[in-house]
């Protein structure tokens, strides 16, 4: 079962209606979604392979760990960052906190809004070497099992709304959420890793981009 499809008990007496909800909208934590085919493996993260779309690999090279996952599609780019989070509770209303006051910090201005998946941050970073220059972004912060998803949206995506939701739903309705066994304090970034390429191009519409250097946007603490 999804993330965002679970549904109300009924009652006994008087059985009331079913939520109404899409059975397909992710993410998806792996005991719910074990079915891995089709997914390219990158670790903690299982990508949905998106037709048009070409995948790229935020890197911090001199400690050699793979922060993010970045899709580029319509002139817009999709950042994934997966984090381990506690048991007991989400982490995203305090992460968010986090987040408003570093977008402050660094001149943007931000106003928080619900989305379809909660609470959201569209923010206006400014923009390096120029002076007028504003950067739209958009921030959302799933929370699931033992672990936080958070997408960062920029590009056209960040301000066309139909567009924004189309491309996420392509990139989330299908991802899948290695959390693990292993023991992270809250807020750890989860394990990436850079899959292997495939020579079948039929078989791997997306293609895989050379890795950037990271950190692209700066991991919460």
């Amino acid at each position: 079962m999804g993330l965002f499809s679970r549904k109300k008990d009924k009652p006994v007496a008087e059985p009331a209606p079913e939520e109404e909800t899409d059975p397909g909208i992710g993410p998806w934590d792996e005991e719910s979604h074990p079915e891995r085919s089709g997914l390219i493996d990158a670790g903690a993260l299982l990508l949905v392979p998106v037709k048009g779309a070409s995948i790229q690999f935020t890197v911090d090279r001199n400690r050699k760990v793979v922060l993010g996952v970045v899709y580029l599609k319509d002139n817009s780019a999709i950042q994934l960052q997966v984090f381990a989070a506690p048991k007991s509770r989400g982490l995203w209303d305090d992460v968010r906190a986090d987040l408003v006051s570093s977008i402050a910090s660094q001149g943007g201005k931000f106003e928080e809004t619900t989305g379809e998946y909660g609470k959201e941050v569209d923010a206006r970073m400014p923009v390096p070497g120029n002076a007028k220059g504003v950067a739209p972004v958009r921030y959302i912060g799933i929370d699931g099992p033992r672990w936080l998803l958070r997408v960062t949206v920029s590009g056209k995506a960040a301000l066309d709304a139909e567009l924004r939701g189309r491309l996420v739903h392509e990139v989330l309705d299908g991802l899948v959420v290695v959390r693990g066994q292993v023991p992270h304090p809250p807020r750890e970034i989860l394990e990436l890793r850079i899959p292997r390429q495939k020579n079948d191009e039929d078989s791997q519409p997306t293609k895989l981009s050379p890795p950037k250097r990271g950190p692209e946007i700066a991991e919460v603490r």
